[in-house]
């Protein structure tokens, strides 16, 4: 008897979930439609009641590339909004991952490329080509993994020259301070606009537990990343 009152409360709430749902999507789809009915692109507007989420995912078959938000990454986080690390994992798509604090998308910009010869970095380099032409500069760096390691970097190089891009090999000697921070540093030096990089983990419990590099991209960067996985 207990078991049917239960049943009967989770009804009743889904459907009044259901229902608030129902009601924010028409301002939500106008608000869309007044942001974007000059920006001279072809725009549609979609509503669903899958997790956010999962929702994008679904809906990534349809674009060439998915922008969002960071989001929130652990286990207590808001499921009415996407988190970026869930979709990168399981689309197909590169991601433009957008910071809270930035105003714009880069277009024309200074390319940061985190690059280690892996399947995920390899997708994402072939991913940015269409950013690092219109570039204003590119660097392809790499951390080495001992201090008199000297990675080759011609066939990445090479790579983004038969594409139009001239890039910029830039090695990092190992420290203590992690890949991640060592990163975002350079980034920051050299007045970075856009972070490319591969992205990397695996499924743990209700959350992706990311690799060090991927996890700082997604929680500490204030520069706009494009990660594909």
């Amino acid at each position: 008897y207990s078991a049917s009152l239960s049943a009967i409360a989770i009804g009743d709430l889904g459907e009044f979930d259901r229902k608030h749902l129902e009601a924010e999507f028409g301002p939500a789809g106008q608000s869309f439609e007044a942001l974007t009915k000059d920006s001279g692109l072809e725009t549609s507007w979609r509503a669903t009641f899958e997790a956010p989420s999962a929702a994008i995912v679904e809906a990534g078959v349809a674009a060439d590339l998915l922008v969002v938000g960071p989001g929130d990454h652990s286990l207590l986080s808001d499921r009415r909004s996407a988190a970026a690390g869930d979709i990168v994992m399981q689309t197909g798509r590169p991601v433009l991952v957008v910071p809270d604090s930035s105003e714009s998308v880069p277009v024309s910009a200074n390319v940061l490329v985190a690059w280690k010869n892996t399947s995920e970095a390899q997708r994402a380099l072939a991913d940015a080509v269409p950013f690092m032409k219109q570039a204003g500069s590119v660097i392809l760096a790499h951390v080495k993994e001992m201090p008199e390691a000297s990675p080759d970097l011609t066939d990445a190089i090479g790579f983004l020259l038969r594409h139009g891009v001239a890039a910029k090999a830039h090695s990092i000697a190992p420290s203590g301070d992690g890949v991640g921070t060592q990163l975002l540093d350079l980034a920051s030096r050299s007045q970075t606009d856009l972070i490319v990089a591969g992205a990397y983990g695996h499924s743990k419990l209700r959350e992706w537990a990311f690799g060090g590099v991927t996890r700082d991209l997604l929680t500490r960067s204030k520069i706009p990343c494009l990660l594909s996985h």
